[in-house]
């Protein structure tokens, strides 16, 4: 009888203490911590990364007043802050967070909602490129994992990696009436789809005027400029 109820104690004992420790993985920014190294524990890396910003970088999150140390995992779609050795917390995506970068380069960030390539609503980190007050205009950066391909009898082995993939673009119209973040598609038809007719006709006719690329940031500022004004 002794024996079988040491087990029962010792079971309760450490059930507490995950509890507890369950408990203490929550902050004021609503994340849990991880492991700082977990993305090359996943996967096997042997080339890139995921992040687009592999060192932690000094931001600002929201109206803290705290400096804080983050990167972007553009795999994940999550935005990591470092608390100290070993110790990172990942961003809860259910709260929108407004990320200000401080290491030289102003890119300002937005953790928000918006309308995904398939028209479904997706949640993570946005970099605003152009705020007017007509629209904003967001680029989505996303980095694609490759596994190992081995060697055959006439190639050569392929490691695993991570590439960093074509951008996204999005846009919000300040007049809209759900404020919703649009992707903006580099296939023509789609593009067009966004707009209304008569501002569709716009932009048919400025991208075959002035040969537009629908990838390129400058040139989607252009067209948006357009339309609405810079």
């Amino acid at each position: 009888m002794r024996l079988l109820f040491l087990p029962s104690l010792l079971f309760l004992f450490f059930q507490n203490i995950l509890s507890q420790n369950l408990t203490t993985l929550q902050d004021d920014f609503r994340g849990v911590y991880i492991n700082p190294s977990l993305y090359g524990q996943r996967y096997e890396i042997e080339e890139g990364s995921p992040y687009l910003n592999l060192e932690f970088g000094p931001a600002k999150i929201g109206d803290r007043k705290k400096t804080y140390l983050v990167r972007f995992n553009a795999y994940e779609g999550s935005v990591e802050v470092w608390i100290q050795v070993n110790k990172v917390i990942e961003l809860n995506n259910s709260s929108d967070e407004r990320i200000k970068m401080l290491d030289g380069s102003n890119k300002e960030y937005v953790i928000t909602t918006y309308l995904g390539p398939k028209g479904n609503l997706e949640k993570g980190f946005l970099e605003e490129l152009k705020v007017t007050n007509s629209y904003t205009l967001y680029k989505k950066e996303i980095a694609k994992y490759f596994e190992k391909v081995k060697a055959g009898a006439y190639k050569e082995e392929i490691p695993a990696r991570f590439e960093m993939a074509t951008p996204q673009f999005y846009f919000k119209l300040v007049d809209d009436d759900d404020a919703t973040i649009r992707y903006l598609s580099n296939n023509k038809k789609k593009f067009l789809s966004v707009f209304d007719s008569q501002n569709a006709d716009k932009v048919k006719e400025l991208i075959k005027k002035e040969k537009l690329s629908l990838t390129k940031k400058e040139d989607i500022i252009r067209i948006l400029e357009g339309i609405y004004g810079g």
